[in-house]
């Protein structure tokens, strides 16, 4: 029996255009209130999650969002923190001093996202899917002034894979570091991603991995994918994805999460 489904947000459960269709929203709205925990598993910031949960009811049906990857997991019914763990401010440094002039660094101010140096096509869809300004900067290190629960980093895909090789072995006592996208790498504190908060979720909830569905379409939703007792990808997911999932779902425009939700649910 399923009692948990993780869902990833971008190319998961919101469409191409960044949203819940309302046939989706009505699946998991009534698969909540049969008694379906909900949890939001995304590699975005909260601020950036807290729209869909109301949208879904989270705080009325007692969901959870992880955010940032797994660095930051929230109670929505409680409204607070259950989770939370950084990147200390001291390490920065050394990770702007790796990257040389194809990558852009991004990190977290408030509700802005702040860029060193000038803002291109990458990080200009970063700003527009999670509605959260850019603050431009050429001193990186001194405009983040507070812990951070991820960074990014931007860059033609080839040269990010060779990136993504030398800042494992060179971080690799600092951070745990993924790829969510071709162009996109997401460096969090060691230890984390999104399986191993959602792991920790379940034991706090007396839950079982083989009570739980997961659905995510990205490298970053991997981990993930192995962990559910039933994981779903949707026809646009990454080759890899797919190949570790137990289903593969319709599309995330054609409400592939609603489909996986009426397959294994009882709805």
């Amino acid at each position: 029996m399923i009692r948990f489904l993780a869902a990833d947000l971008d190319g998961t459960l919101l469409t191409t255009d960044k949203k819940i269709t309302p046939h989706t929203r009505q699946v998991l709205i009534e698969a909540q209130q049969r008694g379906l925990t909900v949890i939001l598993a995304s590699g975005r910031p909260l601020y950036s999650i807290l729209p869909f949960a109301e949208q879904l009811e989270l705080q009325k049906h007692r969901g959870f969002i992880i955010a940032f990857n797994g660095s930051l997991v929230w109670d929505c019914a409680k409204k607070k923190a259950i989770k939370e763990q950084s990147i200390p401010l001291h390490v920065i440094p050394e990770l702007v001093a790796a990257l040389d002039v194809d990558f852009h660094i991004h990190g977290y101010k408030g509700n802005n996202i702040v860029i060193q140096g000038k803002p291109e096509g990458r990080s200009k869809y970063i700003s527009c899917a999670n509605k959260m300004p850019l603050i431009e900067t050429d001193d990186f290190t001194s405009t983040i002034t507070e812990p951070q629960h991820k960074c990014l980093v931007t860059g033609p895909p080839r040269k990010l894979w060779h990136l993504e090789k030398r800042l494992k072995k060179q971080f690799e006592a600092n951070f745990s570091i993924c790829r969510s996208e071709s162009f996109l790498l997401e460096i969090m504190p060691k230890g984390i991603d999104k399986a191993e908060a959602l792991r920790e979720l379940l034991v706090k909830l007396k839950g079982k991995t083989d009570e739980l569905l997961c659905c995510g379409d990205g490298y970053n939703d991997l981990n993930l994918m192995r962990l559910a007792g039933i994981s779903c990808a949707p026809s646009n997911a990454k080759k890899q994805v797919k190949e570790a999932a137990t289903y593969v779902t319709k599309s995330n425009d054609r409400d592939g999460v609603a489909q996986a939700i009426e397959k294994y649910v009882n709805v």
